[in-house]
């Protein structure tokens, strides 16, 4: 496994971003950027307030919509893009003719290409465009995203009509453009207000030979560091057709073992969704291609921010490299803070400071709070609120102490005791069993008296415990808003087995009950006693109309 030097943001651990996964990581960092320096968090349901005006997708599950307040002001994000984007620049993102044609009025270098609708019958538009451009070329969807159905260095005809075949036909694409490959490393670059905040660049998926292992080992152990990392846990290497193709016309099979050192590239798509590696490249990238992704976004009539997909030709001087692909104004940027190599960025920190610039010198100790994620979104996956608001995050000096107690301790009354005397004091944190009897206590607040005094609360219980000892030290890791007792996994596996003895039993029960019914229901003596319960029925009617 090759060695990554890599540089997280210590206020964003894999802790903190643990409950966000998929399209909702990226809403819930800039979200949690927002909460944390004391605006007013909600989050909504679609079609909530101002998002029926805005342009949004894939929002029937809660996580993706949120607003953030100040005293004077509110402002609307679908995910990373929030309301200062106009819907033209969305739409225009969107079409990549459109983006082409505004890239092109203002002189900012894309790939020469052509928007077609392919047919079963007749294409033979797009094999004269295609050799008029010259091969080898690039064939993507008009409106596809996440590297889906783009086909890159297609090299003659029968390669395209072969890639049209499975445009169309398997994948049902019918409006396509063809382009000019351009030969060269692909970058991301976040734009905001006309300054590049984050770039990476974008590796294909690839492996390194150990000189032992195969392909198939290789990829496996590429995974399980994608694991590792809290964006690519949701983007691991997976092995299908096409990555076998791609490995075949390159020479080499699943089974093969690279030599040391020799990297083997699994396609040549570079789509982190599909298992790239993003490397941060933002100290070392040219003064000129960032101007080129500055110039790309002011190109989109509304585009304040958003992300530029762009290559750096070969050959060519840097002032001339920089071509844009695509612009993303609604991008993810979990890569951008979870890279495989160099440094995070904070593009949340950014965008807040954009949307909320009074806020950019607010002193807050962020690294240490965050909310649970889960426990927000529960109102309204459950459908009992359209809205739902986060509890207001400290603001100020923070803090945090850790009581390791001993004796009769672990009772879940003593627990819940606990929490009540923390939310008295205004203080966050959790108590939790250790297998040795013992418990920990983490408590977390702005007071630091009420932070010292819990103490007290420790042993202010005798009835439900018996305190023989309390060990004191200072807590400086991340901890959730609000107190949570929680439960060990052992505990919870005992609770589970005699729960699912309870049911087996109550099931067994009422089989016999069933069982016993039938019988009784079909003998004689049932069968006899059948016109007297009738007439004991005509009885306690007739008593009942007597009595009214």
């Amino acid at each position: 496994m090759e060695e990554n030097r890599v540089e997280w943001l210590p206020h964003l651990t894999s802790e903190v971003v643990a409950d966000a996964r998929g399209p909702e990581f990226d809403a819930y960092l800039v979200a949690l950027e927002g909460w944390r320096r004391g605006l007013t968090l909600k989050w909504h349901v679609k079609n909530k307030e101002k998002f029926s005006e805005m342009k949004t997708w894939f929002v029937d599950k809660p996580g993706k919509l949120f607003s953030l307040s100040s005293k004077d002001k509110t402002h609307y994000f679908f995910r990373t893009r929030g309301d200062k984007v106009s819907n033209e620049a969305v739409e225009i993102g969107a079409d990549k003719e459109q983006t082409k044609i505004y890239l092109t009025q203002t002189k900012v270098r894309t790939p020469e290409g052509k928007r077609f609708f392919p047919s079963s019958q007749n294409n033979e538009e797009i094999f004269k465009y295609a050799s008029k451009i010259g091969y080898p070329i690039v064939l993507k969807p008009t409106d596809g995203s996440f590297g889906r159905g783009v086909i890159t260095n297609i090299g003659n005809e029968e390669e395209l009509i072969n890639a049209l075949n499975y445009l169309c036909s398997d994948l049902n694409y019918t409006d396509v453009i063809v382009e000019r490959f351009i030969p060269g490393k692909e970058y991301r670059i976040y734009v905001i207000d006309e300054q590049v905040v984050a770039a990476i660049h974008r590796i294909p998926a690839n492996v390194l030979g150990d000189g032992f292992n195969t392909i198939q080992t290789l990829i496996e152990m590429k995974n399980e560091e994608r694991k590792r990392n809290p964006r690519l846990i949701s983007c691991l290497i997976k092995v299908n057709n096409e990555l076998k193709e791609f490995l075949s016309k390159a020479g080499y099979h699943l089974e093969s073992v690279p030599e040391k050192n020799e990297r083997i590239f699994l396609t040549d798509k570079s789509n982190i969704s599909i298992g790239g590696d993003p490397v941060d490249v933002l100290d070392i990238l040219p003064e000129e291609i960032k101007n080129t992704a500055i110039r790309a976004i002011k190109a989109i009539p509304g585009l304040n921010h958003g992300a530029v997909d762009l290559i750096i030709e070969e050959d060519k001087p840097v002032e001339q490299a920089g071509v844009v692909l695509e612009i993303n104004p609604t991008a993810q940027i979990g890569s951008l803070l979870f890279p495989m190599k160099g440094k995070a960025r904070d593009v949340p920190a950014a965008i807040i400071d954009f949307y909320f610039p009074e806020t950019k010198e607010m002193v807050t100790e962020k690294e240490r709070i965050y909310f649970d994620f889960n426990d927000v979104l529960e109102p309204l996956l459950t459908k009992t609120a359209s809205t739902t608001m986060v509890s207001a995050a400290p603001v100020g000096k923070i803090y945090a102490k850790k009581y390791t107690v001993s004796g009769d301790v672990q009772g879940i009354d003593y627990h819940r005791g606990l929490r009540k005397q923390a939310f008295e004091r205004k203080l966050s944190g959790y108590v939790t069993n250790l297998e040795n009897g013992d418990i920990d206590i983490v408590v977390l607040g702005t007071d630091e008296n009420n932070v010292n005094d819990f103490k007290n609360a420790i042993t202010g219980d005798p009835e439900r415990s018996d305190v023989r000892g309390i060990r004191e030290t200072d807590w400086t890791e991340p901890v959730k808003v609000g107190f949570e007792v929680k439960v060990d996994l052992k505990l919870q596996i005992e609770q589970l087995k005699h729960m699912k003895q309870e049911m087996d039993a109550l099931q067994k029960e009422l089989r016999q009950v069933e069982r016993q019914y039938k019988k009784y229901y079909n003998s004689l003596s049932w069968q006899l006693m059948t016109p007297f319960r009738k007439i004991a029925d005509l009885v306690k009617y007739f008593r009942r109309l007597a009595g009214k």
